[in-house]
């Protein structure tokens, strides 16, 4: 397709239909300084699964030609704030039963099963690191100079139109790699 006739498409559900669809499109978002960084007041190092997966997320950023290092810090911003779904799974599942996201990449599987997505696959983590990560590379091939900060932002929120705080702190791990004091040195 001619690059002037890709659509511009910044609306949530008409980017979730392109990716879907793997359409060609153009999603715009802009870099924004007032998006905040810093760590918050709970991300636990000791939740990441960046270590525990490690070889399942360079496979499958090698297979998607998506970078690593994105894959991992997504995984890790993930995980240290998602804890909780680990340490107390079934009291959870009591108390939230229409939880709709599974880590490690944090997707929600009814948001995505118009592409074959489903809780039982996500469970596995080689489907749910595999899917996260098409998602990110057909999100980077959407953004005009992608940066970590826009992708990680629309990964985030469809909809982003200007990076927000989770792309800015994704941004944040992928150049600081916390996980590589745990093992995994991709």
């Amino acid at each position: 397709m001619e690059v002037s006739k890709i659509p511009i498409i910044n609306s949530e559900s008409d980017r979730k239909k392109s990716i879907i669809e793997n359409t060609p499109a153009v999603f715009e978002i802009v870099d924004n300084p007032r998006a905040v960084a810093s760590e918050p007041l709970i991300e636990l190092d000791s939740q990441s699964e960046v270590a525990k997966w490690c070889g399942l997320i360079i496979q499958s950023a090698l297979k998607h030609k998506v970078d690593t290092r994105l894959a991992m810090a997504i995984i890790y911003m993930e995980t240290t704030h998602g804890w909780y779904d680990r340490l107390y799974p079934d009291f959870l599942e009591r108390r939230f039963p229409m939880r709709k996201s599974i880590l490690p990449m944090n997707i929600y599987y009814s948001y995505w099963e118009k592409i074959g997505i489903t809780k039982e696959l996500l469970n596995c983590p080689y489907y749910n690191i595999d899917f996260g990560i098409i998602l990110l590379s057909r999100i980077k091939t959407r953004i005009k100079n992608p940066s970590i900060a826009k992708i990680a932002s629309i990964y985030n929120y469809l909809g982003a139109e200007k990076v927000n705080n989770y792309g800015a702190r994704v941004a944040k791990i992928y150049y600081t790699q916390p996980w590589i004091k745990k093992g995994c040195a991709k």
